[in-house]
């Protein structure tokens, strides 16, 4: 009898209100990281980053220097610490990609755990907490899919970010979290460098509330970046500082213009976060937050200005909105939705994770199972191009640099930099051209054909006109597909 009364307990709890808000909170997780988190196993090249981040492992791993010049044909724009963790962790898992994507998938989560931490923080609800890391993870795999559970660093540099903008708020703002903070921001800057704004915000929040706390934080970062410099240097290269800040084409307006369209994707999201962000900033422990998000604003635009730069730049923004979104959730019912009877954080959280559905339908993921066969037919394409670039004897020119790296080519041109090094001057194209007229490449590959590229008005160049010129001359198409075309020599 006693049994029978504790199960009906239970299912009276089951189907309250709260507990299937929360399910349905979970399910549109599921949705949104099943296709990214998944598609993370396939044999596959899914960001162009990938095959670059891989070969830079490779190159740790043989012990070789990543910043030798500040300009060549392979050159790293990255910090290093993630190539040699990678490298590291590749010593067991024998596998360097998919350790790469793992850790991709475990900064993302992670990322949401200190998120739930900083919200249970500030708002003292449990509830803010689950779900404000629920929806940080669940935007992400959205809104930023291409980069969760890929080859790349960031997602990972974020979660230490959040780490220290929670120790930082966790220790009152004083004694060992200035320094464990400062220590957490330094170690995510090693790892991926342009989230900068969780670091400007603490320092900023510090001068308005404590000066000399201030000076504390900004000279233990200084000296912690200082002497990571100064290992990097010894360890990895000596053109790392010159390497980090080398040029690349930059458009301010075309920053502005990113920034104006990333509400379009997720409207929802941006007008509560700007509500919470009015909410907070009357109060010291929350203000944080609001710093965050101006600072994110204004960094990430400056940011995203420049070339070779995608949502990825954002990411800050991302992060500041998801933590404010779970703010407003508790504040809004505590006030005045609560006098309509709206007393449940879950309600108001439910609505934000509905309106992931822009972004899943803008990304082409809505239908999870049509997207993931998509993939998995790219996988099988995949598989194809890399056999085909290893039977070609030599080396190869690869536009998609994974594609080369599986093939067993060695690591000899960086699509990307070589272009931008070209365009400044810095290195001459005719070098490229006159191996490409000596056929001294047993292959080129690239995402479309030469024709498509040299036609294109405003085309993404990974290869300069001379050089696309050359290719179009002295070498022929050998395997076409929707994925791009492997050039083979000429036979006169």
């Amino acid at each position: 009898m006693e049994v029978a009364l504790r199960v009906r307990r239970l299912a009276r709890a089951a189907v309250k209100p709260q507990s299937l808000l929360m399910a349905f909170c979970g399910a549109i997780l599921l949705w949104t990281a099943v296709m990214p988190f998944r598609r993370a196993f396939l044999f596959a090249e899914f960001d162009y980053n990938e095959g670059w981040n891989l070969y830079n492992t490779q190159k740790v791993a043989l012990h070789q220097p990543l910043y030798p010049a500040t300009y060549a044909w392979t050159a790293v724009n990255y910090p290093a610490l993630s190539f040699h963790l990678v490298a590291f962790l590749g010593r067991f898992t024998h596998e360097y990609l998919f350790t790469a994507r793992i850790l991709s998938i475990a900064g993302l989560c992670l990322s949401g755990l200190f998120a739930g931490a900083i919200a249970k923080h500030i708002t003292r609800s449990r509830a803010a907490a689950w779900l404000t890391g629920f929806f940080l993870i669940a935007w992400f795999s959205a809104a930023a899919d291409a980069y969760v559970g890929t080859d790349d660093p960031q997602i990972l540099a974020q979660a230490f970010f959040l780490g220290g903008l929670f120790v930082y708020l966790r220790g009152g703002r004083q004694g060992w979290a200035l320094e464990a903070s400062a220590l957490l921001f330094v170690v995510g800057g090693n790892i991926k460098h342009n989230l900068i704004e969780f670091p400007i915000a603490v320092l900023l929040d510090l001068l308005i509330s404590a000066p000399r706390r201030a000076l504390r934080f900004a000279a233990t970062g200084a000296l912690l970046v200082a002497l990571s410099i100064f290992l990097t240097q010894r360890i990895d290269g000596a053109a790392y500082v010159s390497s980090m800040l080398a040029p690349r084409s930059y458009s301010f307006a075309d920053g502005v213009n990113l920034m104006l369209l990333l509400p379009t994707y997720s409207p929802l999201p941006a007008l509560v976060a700007l509500a919470a962000a009015w909410l907070c900033w009357r109060l010291p422990e929350r203000r944080v937050l609001v710093l965050l998000l101006g600072c994110a604003l204004v960094v990430d635009t400056i940011f995203c200005g420049g070339s070779g730069v995608d949502i990825n730049g954002f990411f800050g923004l991302l992060v500041a909105m998801a933590l404010l979104c779970g703010v407003f959730a508790v504040e809004s019912c505590k006030g005045w939705m609560g006098r309509f009877g709206v007393q449940s954080p879950v309600i108001v959280v439910s609505v934000l994770f509905l309106s992931l559905a822009v972004p899943m339908i803008h990304s082409g993921n809505a239908r999870v199972d049509q997207a993931f066969a998509a993939n998995r037919a790219a996988a099988n394409r995949f598989s194809v191009e890399v056999e085909f670039l290893r039977q070609q004897p030599g080396a190869a020119l690869c536009e998609s640099m994974m594609r080369c790296a599986y093939a067993g080519k060695p690591y000899i041109y960086d699509p990307f930099n070589a272009t931008r090094f070209i365009g400044q001057g810095k290195l001459n194209p005719e070098v490229i051209i006159d191996r490409i007229k000596n056929h001294s490449y047993g292959a080129i590959q690239m995402y479309n054909n030469v024709d498509d590229k040299l036609a294109d008005p405003e085309p993404q160049m990974s290869f300069t006109i001379p050089i696309l010129q050359a290719i179009n001359q002295y070498y022929r198409p050998g395997l076409d597909n929707e994925d791009g075309t492997i050039y083979l020599p000429r036979q006169y």
